[in-house]
């Protein structure tokens, strides 16, 4: 089907790019073929006849960055650049993801109040719970609290300026790029009929920042350079309530370097940045704190270290400097070595729309043209890029750690919420399509983020409640993860449900692969201490004899009917003490439990509280009968069974599976936060319901929440936030392909586009690489609905049988050798698979 959409498409897409550009621009562009995979990167004539290179697999901005929320971004997990700025006067702000600036001294310690447990249980049990709460609050102010904790905040390390005004002559245009398979940001633009361009990347291989200038037909690069402070705050002002600050940064340069340190006040850390100059056909000369430069071409290589102990001596500047002087500052041969590892890690997943015939529009046009069908259809061009540019941050961001609320990238101190990694839904849904987008770097990641902090969970366990085992805090800078975000309104500490939600990607990340050791020496020791403090902690019962959890808290929300958010019963907390139990004993014979161990989780399973359904036939999110729901809100987590759990489903829970689809009907979008729209879209593929899915991207995409450089915010125009980035590939994925696992009693399964709207925008395309939570992957799934069609090729690495289903029903299903397989109803069939052997199918649909 590719090579069809390719020849029917690229007449028809040269048409409508060349008209799009001739709009915006007032000049005809000469474009590529947007399907044509191995075609070369193409030429085109842009704006005021500026060349530059459109890439097959990017995107391209029409004007400068006026912000730095508008910088095209790049990264190699650890270290990232925004560039933004016009040609004469350009900025690339420097990130680096360890650094957080410390508020404190040391970390806030966890109070000890596990012995105001009993009265707590006792107020809520009578209703009171504004009363419970307050006597938690008031013990933790008596056990020493000093109140709500922040995250230490992430910030800029600072920003490189470059003054090239000296090869602009007056307004010129100008076009940024961002080529997704490679990593590259480029800066193009003509001044007196000369081209110049500024190009850069983060390194992978070498972990360093390269950037180059050059200039056509033999015209000189001239300018100047300077390492600044990236914190816009007066001096006054950089230390508040929170605490905080940070000593004068030390700035110096010489004819090859620039350097930048800076130490923070409440903390031994610090940070070194060193920028080395590399000119070529010219020289660099220091003018005090910055570098001017006059060559034909100039080559630049940017490290940034954090610093665990900085104690001033320059040790850590002059090792940064002696490994960037170790480099061979050839920028192409650079650039080749970086993008082979980055291109394979893009490449592992392609989506595509055979409807996309503007994909050669620049970001800002696509943009306005959905903006202009939001009520009435999804634009598939902008959809598509999107889709790549949530997998190309989602790998730009994904290093020591996974990415935080920003990804990797931020250029203002103390942004909102500290830019830290908030574990009720926000890493959590940046996170879910690592597993099915084949990227085991990012779950790594994310893997090493929670075992870094497991530690602190067992002292929030202990202190909060006298349990053992583990609970998460909802707020992490990635150095710890003390459960102390909680104030008189805002009853953090109670939240139950944050380890385990935290493990599900990783139990995800097993599902997958299959990876036993693993499971065994890193999930399993985990997943046992989740269910060991709940083992601990559910010790009241109601008065059917059911476990209750008291005191409960659905985050951010609060019951209808109560002023107080902390609560009983609420429906996550009870499907993630489900989910692990039963994740535990399907794991049996793998983990090696013991027959105890299996005992217990199954005796605590059966005494599980029912799930509750209101007046209105929707899933209450507290399950308690006292409590009244309140719809209008931008969490959805009582729906966690549907999504990102498995629970409720419309096969074996049909009664819990209506119910949740009311519930999730009837849900508002409060204040309208990204994480939440993208958060009931998930949802959406779980409960099959298409028109849910197609709506909120449509509402995402068109509603200011998209930037000119398709980075995204948290609200309409405001917060840099990557939750709806990098979520958004996982909602297209599970739009399209949803699996489970085998269990003892049953094969595992694939469903086939299960929430997948019959619309022109979406009606053919393809999606390549998806990984399947049985071992499967699809190597391809084309559809053509007006045809009533599906091909598929999938492969297996262990011999199996799995189930096809589509919910659409199956007419037939014919393997490449022209074997027709027999049905085992009229939506599904089974196919056996050997290790490594791929099968083709072709499925028609009724």
């Amino acid at each position: 089907m590719t090579s069809t959409l390719h020849r029917n498409e690229r007449f028809l897409c040269l048409c409508i790019a060349l008209l799009a550009v001739f709009f915006v621009t007032g000049e005809v562009a000469v474009a590529a073929g947007p399907l044509a995979k191995s075609a070369a990167t193409t030429t085109v004539d842009l704006p005021a006849r500026v060349d530059g290179a459109i890439p097959e697999r990017g995107s391209w901005s029409e004007r400068p960055a006026t912000i730095w929320q508008e910088a095209f971004v790049t990264g190699n997990g650890t270290l990232g650049a925004m560039v933004f700025g016009d040609p004469a006067h350009e900025r690339i702000v420097l990130n680096h993801e360890r650094l957080y600036e410390p508020l404190l001294d040391s970390p806030c310690p966890v109070p000890d109040i596990a012995s105001s447990l009993p009265e707590v249980r006792r107020l809520m049990r009578e209703g009171k719970y504004a009363e419970a709460y307050a006597h938690s609050y008031q013990a933790a102010l008596d056990a020493g609290f000093p109140g709500i904790q922040w995250t230490d905040p992430y910030h800029p390390a600072c920003a490189l300026t470059i003054d090239q005004s000296a090869n602009v002559d007056g307004q010129v245009p100008s076009i940024r790029t961002v080529d997704f398979q490679s990593g590259e940001v480029s800066v193009h633009w003509k001044s007196a009929d000369k081209p110049f361009v500024r190009q850069t990347f983060v390194s992978r291989p070498d972990g360093v920042i390269v950037m180059r200038i050059t200039g056509g037909d033999g015209e000189r690069v001239k300018g100047r350079m300077g390492l600044v402070n990236q914190d816009s705050r007066p001096k006054s002002k950089r230390t508040d309530e929170k605490g905080g600050g940070y000593h004068d940064p030390e700035i110096a340069a010489d004819d090859e370097w620039l350097t930048y340190h800076c130490k923070y006040e409440r903390s031994p850390r610090g940070y070194a940045v060193a920028a080395r100059f590399v000119p070529v056909g010219g020289n660099c000369v220091a003018n005090r704190a910055s570098v001017e430069f006059d060559a034909e071409q100039l080559v630049m290589l940017i490290g940034i270290e954090s610093v665990e102990i900085d104690d001033g001596s320059g040790e850590s500047m002059r090792q940064l400097q002696q490994r960037l002087s170790k480099i061979d500052a050839d920028y192409d041969a650079l650039l080749e070595r970086h993008a082979a590892v980055h291109r394979e890690m893009f490449d592992r997943v392609d989506f595509r729309l055979a409807g996309s015939q503007s994909r050669e529009m620049s970001n800002e046009a696509l943009i306005e043209l959905q903006k202009q069908t939001a009520d009435e259809s999804m634009q598939p061009a902008l959809l598509e890029k999107m889709f790549d540019m949530g997998r190309y941050t989602l790998i730009c961001s994904s290093g020591e750690w996974p990415p935080n609320l920003m990804g990797l990238w931020n250029g203002e101190w103390r942004p909102e919420w500290s830019g830290d990694f908030t574990l009720d839904a926000n890493v959590n849904l940046q996170i879910s399509g690592a597993n099915l987008g084949a990227l085991p770097e990012a779950i790594a990641s994310y893997d090493r983020l929670v075992t870094g902090v497991a530690g602190d969970w067992r002292t929030n366990a202990r202190n909060l409640f006298g349990c053992r085992g583990i609970l998460a805090g909802s707020r992490t800078d990635g150095r710890h993860n003390l459960h102390t975000h909680f104030s008189p309104t805002f009853p953090g500490h109670l939240w139950l449900s944050g380890a385990q939600w935290m493990l599900l990607p990783m139990v995800e990340h097993y599902q997958t692969t299959g990876d036993e050791v693993y499971l065994k020496k890193r999930l399993l020791p985990l997943m046992k201490d989740v269910a060991l403090f709940y083992e601990d902690f559910l010790k009241e019962r109601d008065d059917n004899g059911d476990r209750m959890f008291v005191p409960s808290y659905s985050p951010e929300n609060h019951p209808g009917n109560s002023k107080s958010p902390a609560a009983i019963n609420a429906a996550m907390d009870i499907a993630c003490c489900k989910e692990v139990l039963t994740q535990l004993v399907s794991l049996r014979e793998n983990a090696e439990l013991s027959d105890d161990e299996v005992q217990r989780y199954t005796s605590l399973l059966k005494e599980m509280p029912d799930y509750l359904i209101n007046e209105d036939g929707a899933l209450k999110e507290w399950a308690y009968p006292d409590l009244d729901d309140n719809y209008n809100h931008r969490h959805v987590s009582h729906l966690y069974p549907v999504w990102p759990g498995h629970e409720i489903n419309p096969d074996d829970t049909p009664e819990w599976f209506d119910a949740a689809a009311e519930a999730a009907r009837r849900r508002g979008r409060g204040n309208g936060s990204a994480h939440g729209l993208s958060h009931m879209a998930l949802i959406g593929t779980r409960l099959k319901d298409a028109d849910l899915v197609e709506g909120n991207l449509r509402f995402m995409l068109s509603r200011g929440y998209v930037l000119p450089s398709l980075f995204t915010y948290h609200n309409p125009g405001r917060i840099y936030n990557a939750d709806m980035l990098h979520s958004l590939p996982a909602v297209v994925m599970e739009m399209l392909v949803y699996s489970k696992p085998a269990t003892p009693t049953r094969a595992g399964e694939i469903e086939l586009i299960p929430a997948l709207k019959n619309t022109p925008a979406f009606a053919v395309g393809e999606i390549h690489g998806v990984q399947c939570r049985n071992q499967a992957s699809i190597r391809t799934l084309a559809w053509d609905l007006n045809q009533s069609q599906l091909k598929l090729e999938l492969v297996s690495a262990i011999s199996q049988t799995l189930n096809i289903r589509v919910r659409r029903g199956v007419a037939s299903a014919t393997k490449e050798d022209g074997k027709t397989l027999p049905l085992a109803e009229n939506d599904r069939f089974s196919v056996d698979l050997e290790p490594n052997q791929p099968v083709q199918l072709l499925i028609r649909l009724r």
